[in-house]
């Protein structure tokens, strides 16, 4: 070996000792990190991020492969659900700012509310301008936690009421007809009352869940226009799951002559769908029925109202809903109160409280011959938020049998609210 070679070797060898030490260091802090990191149990990860809410807990997903597929699950989904189910819903408010939209077109606004704080707390979800559109914009009820916003002449839009995320649904039947024979007469006007009649012809759609298939259906039922000498009204059913999204028709045999008032917007409750019975364009009439649909079988029926609903009273003045998962059936008196009655069992029913509209008139545009409608009942506080559709206010009333004490809850929303248990659940 020259001895121009060997100080080429020791350097060699000594760089080779450096990395060797390097490495060695590295491993023993590698070790060292892994020692002091915490490990969290996948069933403490679950349990914490249940409690969040729905836009935090789609931002976790970020974290990691992990956690990413445990948000994703089903099992995941449905214990979230769950645990939401039990708390007392939020309030979305679908909004119309008639100050700020152009003509012909809508400016639309959706707003969740937390129902601990609404008059302080709300948090605006998501705002869209609708060119080209005439009539007026419509909510179904919530289901799964996503509801459908639409109008006659634009796609549905389902929504995570939570998130605010959204997907388009095909047109039905019947919007196409509205799309392809517009009628001039119908166009956007400032006052809500002056609807035109063929826009009162069809009625609003429905949203509800089959708890023994497990899929959501949206059903709409509606009057034929003009009518026909075989049936009265047409039923369109859409199923939500991913292989397949098609509108269809079922039959409406059953209902004989009878047709469906386009007021209040469909219910679900207890696996079936109500309407009230009407004219043949929509408007309400006296000798009301309800027409129920099995959401299962799919199948009509024509039924009496309650026995506590007067037999010739006029279907403006009964109210439907939903009211924490129950039928709920009030009829608006003369003397302006409004009786709350809630179905237990089949042929039980329970009233549950009454309203004063003469004390509720300073809050809701001074009207007294329009029912309210019961949103929610607020558990913890005992107390119901009550609704008048596009007034601007929400009023909250004390459950206590000797109360007669009114607290406005929301002002200046003025639209549809609709609530609903947080989830995070889509389709598509």
């Amino acid at each position: 070996m020259t001895s121009m070679e060997r100080p080429l070797k020791f350097k060699q060898a000594g760089t080779a000792a450096s990395l060797g030490r390097e490495t060695k260091r590295r491993r023993i802090s590698s070790r060292r990190r892994r020692r002091r990191a915490i490990h969290i149990p996948n069933d403490i990860v679950e349990e914490v991020l249940v409690r969040l809410p729905v836009i935090s807990v789609t931002r976790f997903q970020t974290v990691s492969k992990d956690w990413r597929s445990l948000i994703r699950s089903r099992g995941f989904g449905e214990r979230y659900a769950s645990y939401h189910n039990n708390k007392n819903p939020k309030l979305l408010c679908v909004c119309d700012d008639l100050v700020n939209r152009a003509k012909n077109t809508l400016h639309s606004t959706t707003m969740t509310l937390e129902t601990m704080t609404a008059s302080r707390d709300h948090r605006y979800v998501r705002s869209e301008k609708l060119k080209k559109f005439t009539g007026f914009l419509e909510t179904s009820e919530s289901c799964d936690g996503l509801v459908c916003i639409y109008g006659m002449t634009i796609p549905i839009k389902l929504m995570n009421a939570a998130s605010g995320k959204s997907t388009r649904l095909p047109l039905a039947n019947i919007q196409r007809l509205h799309i392809d024979h517009p009628n001039p007469q119908l166009k956007l006007v400032e006052d809500l009352c002056q609807e035109p009649d063929q826009f009162r012809a069809f009625t609003r759609l429905g949203f509800g869940k089959d708890t023994v298939t497990g899929i959501c259906k949206l059903v709409w039922l509606y009057n034929k226009y003009p009518p026909a000498s075989t049936s009265s009204t047409s039923c369109e059913v859409l199923d939500l799951f991913e292989d397949k999204i098609k509108w269809r028709f079922v039959s409406t045999a059953a209902l004989d002559h009878h047709h469906v008032s386009d007021s209040p917007r469909p219910v679900f409750a207890n696996g079936s769908f109500y309407w009230l019975t009407g004219d043949g364009k929509g408007y309400p009439t006296t000798q009301t029925k309800l027409i129920v649909f099995d959401i299962h079988t799919e199948m009509f029926q024509v039924t009496e109202t309650p026995p506590f609903v007067k037999r010739d009273a006029c279907g403006d003045k009964i109210g439907v809903c939903n009211l924490d998962g129950c039928l709920c059936v009030s009829e608006l008196k003369a003397d302006c109160k409004q009786e709350f009655w809630w179905r237990v069992k089949d042929q039980l029913w329970e009233k549950i409280f009454s309203v004063d509209l003469n004390s509720t008139s300073t809050w809701f545009g001074g009207v007294v011959g329009n029912p309210l409608t019961p949103l929610i009942i607020l558990k913890d506080k005992n107390k119901v938020i009550l609704s008048l559709s596009y007034q601007d206010n929400l009023v909250s009333f004390d459950l206590d049998p000797h109360s007669t004490v009114y607290h406005l809850y929301l002002s200046g929303y003025y639209g549809l609210a609709v609530p609903y248990f947080p989830s995070l659940f889509t389709i598509l």
